[in-house]
């Protein structure tokens, strides 16, 4: 509960960070060029086939006006109740639409998911995920920002050992926290 209330405490610190540096108008975007960040998130299977998963990704790219990134991206997506793993690789869009500084962003990522799922099967399916980002704080060479998402991976229905498993597809809720250099 501890670690709760000071990821919490954080939170709302960097957020307040955000609005005030928003309002004095001291921020500015990022330099134009070679871009790279990270998240860390997790997401929340909505179809209740027991997927839900923490997420490490990483990305790589450029930005210049409007865009404040385009790139391309790969993750870890490790599913807490099983040993399933999920690879997601993709095309990655962060924009606000302005060449201003501006609080909230579109997050718009697509790819395909290589999938290890039980008894060592293996699939490749889309992998795609919208989602709206605040930013948090801003420096001169760095941005960190949470985005709210939605997640489709399109598995498809498998068997292990012991069970039959229909997925017709993964939809999930997701959140990330990540930093853009």
């Amino acid at each position: 509960m501890k670690l709760f209330l000071k990821a919490l405490t954080a939170l709302m610190l960097l957020t307040a960070s955000a609005f005030e540096c928003s309002a004095a108008g001291k921020c500015c975007k990022l330099p134009a060029g070679f871009a790279w960040g990270a998240d860390l998130g997790g997401a929340i299977d909505l179809t209740g086939n027991d997927m839900s998963a923490l997420a490490i990704e990483a990305r790589f790219g450029y930005r210049r006006g409007i865009v404040d990134f385009v790139g391309i991206g790969a993750g870890i997506d490790m599913v807490v109740n099983n040993s399933n793993r999920i690879f997601p690789v993709y095309a990655a869009l962060q924009t606000n639409f302005s060449t201003r500084p501006s609080l909230c962003f579109l997050d718009a990522r697509i790819g395909c998911a290589f999938a290890n799922l039980a008894d060592n099967q293996n699939q490749t399916a889309l992998f795609a995920s919208p989602g709206l980002g605040v930013n948090l704080a801003k420096g001169k060479t760095f941005s960190s920002y949470l985005i709210l998402s939605y997640q489709y991976i399109g598995l498809k229905d498998y068997h292990d050992s012991e069970t039959i498993h229909n997925l017709n597809g993964i939809h999930m809720a997701a959140v990330r926290l990540g930093i853009s250099f």
